[in-house]
């Protein structure tokens, strides 16, 4: 009898210490306190095929908007991208202090504009690319998939959901002149985040943290979205 007591005895402060570990393991498990899962995905990787996947579009929808003030002439924008560079939407740009609205179609080597009043106007597409150039954005060589290529510095952030699609969200740098097809105006690199579909690898979202252009000056931070991929748009001159 006194040698089951003894085995018990000993056995006691092992039983002690496995009833505290599952406790600890529990609370980690529930978000109580314990610390943050890090993401298991390679950003490098995550990145190079979101190049290879957006390399192939044919077509996109394409969004942005602004939070802030951040220091560029275009604010928002709503359009509907081909790969050849035709294009028909909407683009939001800061004049003289005001937020200006005008719809935007681009067929071939023509630009139409038309604002709040009046009706449209063509311009010479190389023209109005110094506004907005919608051929960048598709192009291999200077738009969305040569982006992901240049960023410096990736990093693995989170995997969370961007317009109910799983996403990595990786952290990166953005150089200059990789995000100049996207965003005119950019004369520095940009801290931001990309949002890659777990799923196919497209790029769903693009965040970037604009720097004031002179100290003290205005900031903001410039968010663009992607959505209805290789959708089969349409995309004639006005009337």
């Amino acid at each position: 009898m006194s040698s089951v007591r003894g085995r018990l005895v000993l056995l006691f402060p092992v039983l002690c210490l496995f009833a505290l570990s599952t406790v600890l393991a529990a609370c980690e498990g529930d978000g109580g306190g314990g610390a943050a899962a890090k993401p298991r995905f390679d950003a490098a990787g995550t990145l190079q095929r979101s190049s290879a996947a957006m390399a192939d579009l044919k077509s996109v929808a394409f969004t942005l908007t602004t939070e802030g003030k951040p220091p560029i002439m275009v604010r928002g924008g709503d359009l509907k991208l081909l790969r050849s560079g035709d294009a028909d939407g909407t683009i939001t740009v800061e004049q003289s202090g005001q937020s200006v609205e005008m719809q935007v179609v681009a067929v071939g080597d023509s630009f139409y504009i038309k604002a709040v009043t009046g009706g449209w106007r063509q311009v010479p597409k190389t023209m109005a690319a110094a506004l907005y150039d919608p051929s960048a954005v598709l192009d291999p060589q200077r738009g969305i998939a040569k982006m992901l290529t240049s960023v410096t510095r990736p990093t693995a952030e989170a995997t969370e959901k961007v317009g109910g699609k799983d996403a990595y969200r990786v952290g990166v740098v953005l150089p200059s002149a990789a995000i100049g097809g996207l965003i005119p105006g950019i004369g520095t690199d940009v801290r931001g985040q990309v949002w890659v579909s777990a799923a196919d690898h497209r790029l769903l979202k693009v965040r970037g943290e604009i720097p004031p252009a002179a100290e003290g000056g205005d900031k903001g931070s410039v968010v663009i979205t992607f959505t209805e991929f290789n959708a089969s748009y349409k995309i004639k001159a006005p009337a």
